[in-house]
């Protein structure tokens, strides 16, 4: 007759089995880890990709570098601050240099810079928009108060609440919009 085991049977059991790793599993990991390291290295300009990729096995290669294209594209993200992100070009370096689809990852990284580029000129258009629609409103405000204490009175319409919550609203609107198409080009960044 077949023995039944308990619920507390299994489970010790499973937890037996997980807490010893195979050889393949601890490889893994450890190449995991190493395309993380070599990622964040290059970032910071601390190693070259050709040169630490020469270094890795042959059966590390293929998880060492889907490490490197995953922290790489981390670091592809919407302007928040007005302008290019400097690390961009460091990043679209070192995807270069891991892709296997050089034609195919040039094509995708200059469609991501145009989309930044879009969205930052989208971005700065509005919130231009916004800053002078706001200051229309506040120069009654401002010649009253000037008026009321004698003396010119400027108020700075981006220190706002009403302003910076309404940016606020616009640029998360913004966000919703480009951040699928980033994520997308990302997904095809990743099989290259």
């Amino acid at each position: 007759m077949a023995e039944i085991k308990s619920a507390l049977e299994l489970a010790l059991e499973k937890a037996e089995r997980l807490g010893r790793a195979t050889e393949q599993e601890i490889q893994e990991a450890k190449d995991r880890d190493w395309g993380r390291h070599l990622a964040a290295d290059f970032l910071r300009e601390k190693v070259e990709l050709e040169e630490e990729l020469q270094k890795v096995p042959a059966s590390s290669q293929a998880l060492v570098v889907a490490n490197i294209k995953e922290v790489l594209l981390r670091n592809i993200i919407l302007p928040r601050q007005g302008g290019p992100d400097p690390t961009f070009q460091r990043v679209r370096s070192g995807l270069l240099k891991v892709a296997q689809n050089k034609k195919a990852m040039q094509r995708l990284l200059s469609e991501v810079e145009q989309l930044l580029k879009n969205f930052e000129q989208v971005r700065q258009k509005n919130y231009e928009q916004l800053k002078a629609s706001f200051a229309a409103g506040l120069d009654n405000i401002q010649r009253a108060m000037s008026a009321q204490m004698h003396m010119k009175v400027k108020i700075n319409v981006e220190h706002s609440p009403q302003f910076q919550e309404e940016w606020n609203k616009f640029e998360s609107n913004l966000v919703s919009q480009f951040e699928p198409r980033l994520d997308h080009y990302k997904a095809q960044m990743l099989a290259l």
